[in-house]
């Protein structure tokens, strides 16, 4: 989706400036105009990526992997962006003006202050968004600024390109990417509560699994979700701030009662561990694309979860003692020690009553070191026609598809999601 944006912005741009008297192809104000064309386009494809719709998240491949693409083209069209500043800013001096009109609010009567505002915010923004250590409630709330700035950095070029004005085609095309952008920020930010499908459950239990773990387990007040195993949800208490927290499911379609396995992490989460039974909460979904039955051409699956990561094959694990569907399974649950190993024991349970033929192995990186690709691969040999699918941190996952990649295993045999949602 993204290249095919790009590829229409870019052949409208080229077929506008043909048409165009003045030079095709200025060394400074065409090129600066398609890369502000390049930014919307990708900034609108972002807004779009994140809407958290279940009907356009199937266009990513999922949720999780539209997060993916959000963060690769964040940074992509903020640079563009400041590209076009760069390469506007020779014929704009050479016309007379001043650094501080150009870049300055209000610092003179002939200033950009519309423009250069749009630009300052979406650096402030930009500054605060890649903290490191930004808690998912900041993430959220900041994210929520960014609408108004791409209607901002639309409105620019809509009413200052030269291209846009001459070339209706391109000019359309424009608005079109605004009114996506708009409609995908507005559903997710202003509408998402009333708008997105929404089941309503009650606490029925939170059981403490570990220090810093708990499973919330909530029973349907009327009508029950239909998910499949893998998938993730958004959590909301009604009453308590507007915040919609995403959880895998660790519960088994089959089951009545729907669980999601929680780590304590932020005040979200932590605040979590003392709901109360019979305490509404609303439940948004389900997401993503990280499960097995997407998959089913695979037989064999060597099935990674790193910590918190193993909650998506709980579920997994859980459906496989009644879906009746034969598999070739290795599961490996990695994790520091055994103090930090709370679904150990269900798992071992659940091994031993699943339909599927499945090895576990719990893996203690405190003991043996973290485990390699080539680690893997011996325990699942001689086969070689396996699935892989991993759930953990970004770098654990991120880590090891390299080295699956580099010791041969097809890309498309490589299913992960890195339990990172900003």
């Amino acid at each position: 989706m993204t290249a095919g944006a790009l590829t229409i912005s870019t052949v409208l741009w080229i077929v506008g400036r043909i048409g165009m008297d003045e030079p095709r192809f200025s060394p400074w104000l065409g090129p600066g105009m398609l890369l502000s064309i390049w930014a919307i386009t990708l900034m609108a494809v972002t807004l779009l990526a994140t809407a958290r719709s279940r009907m356009i998240e199937p266009m990513f491949g999922g949720l999780d992997r539209a997060v993916r693409l959000h963060r690769r083209l964040g940074p992509a069209a903020i640079t563009l962006v400041v590209l076009h500043v760069l390469m506007y800013l020779p014929p704009m001096l050479a016309d007379g003006m001043s650094l501080g009109d150009i870049l300055v609010p209000f610092w003179s009567p002939q200033a950009l202050t519309f423009d250069s505002s749009v630009l300052w915010a979406l650096l402030i923004w930009t500054g605060f968004a890649y903290v490191r250590g930004l808690p998912y409630e900041g993430w959220l709330s900041l994210h929520g600024l960014l609408g108004p700035i791409f209607l901002g950095a639309g409105a620019h070029s809509l009413f200052v390109g030269s291209t846009l004005a001459a070339f209706e085609p391109l000019r359309f095309w424009m608005w079109f990417l605004l009114f996506v952008g708009t409609a995908a920020w507005a559903y997710r930010v202003l509408l998402y509560r009333w708008a997105a499908p929404r089941y309503r459950y009650r606490v029925e239990a939170v059981d403490r699994r570990s220090h810093d773990t708990i499973d919330l387990v909530m029973r349907p007040q009327d009508r029950r979700m239909i998910y499949e195993p893998g998938t993730f949800v958004f959590v909301r208490r009604p009453g308590g701030k507007a915040e919609y927290h995403p959880f895998s499911i660790s519960s088994s379609p089959a089951e009545r009662n729907l669980r999601v396995s929680v780590r304590l992490v932020g005040d979200f989460t932590r605040a979590l561990a003392n709901a109360q039974t019979g305490e509404p909460v609303e439940v948004f979904g389900p997401f993503g694309s990280f499960t097995p039955h997407r998959y089913a051409h695979h037989r064999r699956l060597i099935c990674i979860g790193a910590g918190i990561g193993i909650t998506p094959f709980l579920g997994m694990l859980r459906f496989e003692m009644t879906n009746d569907d034969f598999r070739r399974i290795w599961l490996w649950y990695i994790v520091r020690d055994g103090d930090n190993a709370p679904y150990d024991a269900e798992i071992r349970d659940l091994v031993l009553r699943a339909d599927s033929w499945v090895d576990y192995e719990l893996w203690m990186t405190a003991q043996r070191g973290r485990p390699t690709a080539a680690d893997i691969m011996a325990a699942a040999a001689p086969f070689d026609d396996f699935g892989i699918m991993l759930c953990g941190r970004p770098e654990f996952v991120g880590d090891l598809v390299r080295q699956f990649l580099a010791a041969g295993v097809p890309r498309e045999r490589l299913i992960w999601e890195d339990f990172h949602f900003h």
